[in-house]
């Protein structure tokens, strides 16, 4: 049985198709980022209109900014 390709390249080739499985990150790593991402994003929005519905809206943005 004779190869054109060397001992050398299949071993390479075979090690990067074997290891390039595991630099991919998981779903769940990518979700959770995302999540944390999305609720420290809205979480002031809400903040904000929950305290202009009690009327004291004035008071939070103080505590807020200042």
């Amino acid at each position: 049985m004779n190869t054109t390709t060397s001992m050398r390249l299949r071993a390479l080739r075979f090690l990067s198709e074997r290891y390039m499985q595991r630099e991919r990150p998981s779903y769940f790593a990518e979700f959770f980022l995302f999540a944390l991402i999305f609720i420290t994003m809205t979480w002031p929005i809400f903040s904000l209109a929950h305290a202009m519905a009690q009327g004291n809206w004035i008071g939070t943005l103080m505590r807020v900014w200042f």
